[in-house]
C-alpha cells in the first residue's frame, strides 16, 4: 500500500504562472503527464480571485521523489523564490511533516 502523507500546496500569482508555464511544457503522451493534470484538478482547490494565488490540499498521497508527478512539482517549487510558494507535507507518523516556503495564503486558508 506504502507510506502516505497529507499535502498542502499555496502559490503565490508569479508561483502559479510559473507552474502553468511548465505544464504547458509536458509531453502530452506521458503517464506523468496525466498524474499532474489529475492532482491540479483537485476537487480540494482554492483560488483567491483578489490575489491570483491559488492553492491545493492532497489527502493519503504517496508524496515519493522518484515519481515522476512529484518529481515535476518538487522541481517548480526549486524554480520558485521562497516567497512564492508554501508547501506543507504530513505523513503517517507523528513526527514526521515538513514545511517549505515563506508565502503566507491567509486568504486562501480562511473561510
Amino acid at each position: 500500500m506504502g507510506y502516505r502523507s497529507d499535502v498542502g500546496l499555496c502559490l503565490t500569482k508569479n508561483g502559479k504562472k510559473t507552474l502553468e508555464a511548465k505544464v504547458a511544457g509536458l509531453k502530452p503522451e506521458a503517464d506523468s503527464t496525466k498524474h499532474i493534470h489529475e492532482l491540479l484538478a483537485s476537487p480540494r482547490k482554492r483560488d483567491d480571485p483578489e490575489s491570483g494565488a491559488v492553492a491545493w490540499h492532497w489527502e493519503h498521497l504517496k508524496w515519493y521523489f522518484d515519481f515522476e508527478d512529484v518529481s515535476f512539482f518538487e522541481n517548480v517549487l526549486q524554480d520558485l523564490d521562497y516567497e512564492e510558494y508554501f508547501f506543507i507535507r504530513v505523513g503517517e507518523e507523528n513526527d514526521d511533516t515538513e514545511d517549505r516556503g515563506k508565502y503566507e495564503p491567509s486568504p486562501l486558508l480562511s473561510g
